[in-house]
């Protein structure tokens, strides 16, 4: 990871904070993307550095993902939509409209960090350890 290169902003480091209090590490960043990956429930997810500047927290999430629940999460919009790019590697690809296949993702737009939290807790099966520090509103310890 070359962080000299594409170096986070207060704020991406802020996501990429949040992602690792809920057991997401950051895996892999480049230019447009941030990418984060859950270890043990194997989720990857990738957070759009081109609307960060505006304070909007986008996260592409892998295209087969069930959205059904996510439309409940408060703070969540889900894009009916596929986002498509070439540096989200751990997706599928398609053809676009180039020649060649691209990777494609279904967009989710955060409306605050509360919400990306919310995102992030929602992804991660039930079963799955969640992480060192957080719990879910209501759980108990």
């Amino acid at each position: 990871m070359d962080l000299a290169r594409h170096p986070l902003t207060d704020f991406e480091q802020c996501l990429v904070d949040a992602a690792d209090d809920r057991g997401f590490n950051l895996t892999h960043l480049v230019k447009y993307y941030c990418e984060l990956s859950h270890p043990d429930s194997h989720i990857t997810c990738y957070l759009d550095r081109q609307r960060i500047p505006q304070n909007a927290i986008a996260v592409m999430i892998h295209p087969e993902t069930d959205v059904t629940p996510l439309h409940t999460v408060h703070g969540l919009t889900v894009q009916s939509d596929l986002r498509h790019g070439s540096n989200m590697r751990r997706f599928p690809k398609r053809l676009h409209t180039g020649t060649k296949p691209i990777a494609y993702a279904r967009l989710i737009q955060c409306a605050d960090l509360s919400a990306f939290g919310r995102l992030l807790h929602a992804l991660v099966p039930a079963s799955t350890p969640r992480s060192r520090s957080f719990q879910a509103e209501g759980a108990d310890p």
